[in-house]
């Protein structure tokens, strides 16, 4: 029995060591902003240049739903649109077998155009760089496959959905697998050029970028920041390659909202809203609670794919989304709509309209978050810190409870 007060201290120990080891990670989602309100975006990968009339309709349907929506506010929602801004050229190609593009600002694709123009105006798209082209060019021209070949030389633009997922990465060369990295001068130029375009079809620099397939390399995105990027949207890490079974690899990270980049400030997007795939409002009411906990940001990925194709699915996926709306704003009537780079940017600056400085909320919201960290949460169970963390979440809500049961109305 002498030794037993020893027990405390070498538990004490034991979670100094858990705390020690997982340092990086525990300060970075201490340094994350902590939001004032629950806050939903929906981000939309893949849509402008591409099929017309499908496209179109699809967008200016979705006009339609998000404009029904007001927040307390009175903001409608926001759908940020991760633009993609030239095809193939196909009947170019076959004539001399050279890359040709067709830039959005074509006259083929003036009905898209109007579309996110009408979406603009009206308060519920955000524009967003996605590339020049959702793939990289000499890769797609290297490339042996038959389909390939077909799809790079149609007579009517296609969707790049259909091209070998290797090949939608844009910023590695993945005709031969393990993919190829890209000089970094062709990076510079590619990006600058994608960057002029934008600008001269929307008259704006893109503050915004989202790395198709989420796989791009340091060089991009010194780049990106050279010409004007400031934040990028992100998984939670960086892949800067693809491996010999063509899934996104040479992973750096995790990445946190509002961490600094190379030049630029990362935004984490890891949550999902594909209907196409079974995702229904239930699915993103949950997902909506698990980031409240939190106090983040609940970002939704989806592609047009949901909204084009066949008519009647496109209906029901667009009908998911409009359910969706309805869900999470009666479940959380306080829910604030805004755009990716205004919280972005909110973020970044500390705005008090948005960011939660209150050190007791801070700490809940810290706690919440540190069980998605993988490492850390397991070594906090098998330690036991995992228990004293219970302890200290329900010592704040009591708080928190008696907190609002003294508050008179003024």
């Amino acid at each position: 029995m002498s030794g037993f007060w020893l027990l405390p201290w070498l538990w004490l120990g034991i979670v100094g060591c858990v705390l020690f080891y997982c340092r990086r990670d525990l300060r970075a989602v201490w340094r994350e902003p902590v939001l004032r309100y629950p806050v939903m975006i929906i981000e939309g990968d893949d849509w402008g240049a591409g099929p017309v009339d499908a496209q179109a309709h699809a967008l200016n349907r979705l006009v339609e739903v998000l404009s029904r929506y007001r927040d307390q506010t009175g903001r409608h929602p926001v759908m940020t649109l991760a633009l993609v801004l030239a095809v193939p050229d196909g009947p170019a190609i076959r004539r001399d077998g050279q890359y040709h593009r067709r830039l959005l600002d074509d006259p083929l694709f003036n009905p898209v155009r109007q579309a996110i123009e009408r979406g603009r105006a009206a308060g519920v798209f955000a524009l967003q760089l996605h590339g020049l082209e959702h793939y990289w060019p000499a890769g797609l021209v290297a490339s042996t496959d038959p389909a390939v070949r077909a799809w790079l030389t149609g007579e009517t633009p296609g969707t790049t959905e259909k091209l070998p997922s290797p090949l939608q990465s844009r910023w590695v060369d993945a005709s031969v697998l393990p993919s190829r990295p890209l000089e970094q001068s062709a990076v510079a130029s590619a990006v600058q050029q994608e960057a002029n375009h934008f600008q001269r079809i929307f008259g704006m620099t893109p503050r915004v970028a989202v790395p198709p397939t989420f796989v791009w390399t340091e060089a991009v995105e010194r780049a990106w920041a050279q010409a004007g990027v400031e934040f990028v949207v992100t998984p939670g890490l960086r892949s800067a390659c693809r491996n010999a079974a063509g899934v996104p690899d040479c992973d750096s990270g995790p990445f946190y909202n509002n961490q600094p980049g190379l030049g630029v400030t990362y935004l984490v997007r890891d949550d999902y809203f594909e209907p196409e795939r079974g995702h229904r409002a239930e699915r993103g009411l949950a997902a909506l609670a698990h980031k409240w906990g939190q106090r983040r940001a609940c970002l939704f990925e989806t592609h047009r794919s949901n909204f084009i194709g066949d008519a009647a699915a496109a209906s029901r996926h667009l009908a998911e989304i409009d359910r969706l709306y309805a869900v999470l704003l009666k479940h959380y009537p306080d829910l604030r709509f805004t755009s990716t780079e205004e919280l972005a940017r909110a973020l970044q600056q500390g705005n008090p309209v948005w960011v939660e400085t209150r050190f007791s909320i801070r700490l809940a919201a810290w706690l919440s978050r540190t069980r998605d960290l993988r490492i850390y949460w397991k070594l906090a169970r098998v330690s036991g810190l995992a228990w004293l963390m219970r302890l200290m979440e329900m010592a704040l809500k009591r708080v928190s409870r008696q907190t609002r049961t003294h508050v008179r109305p003024g």
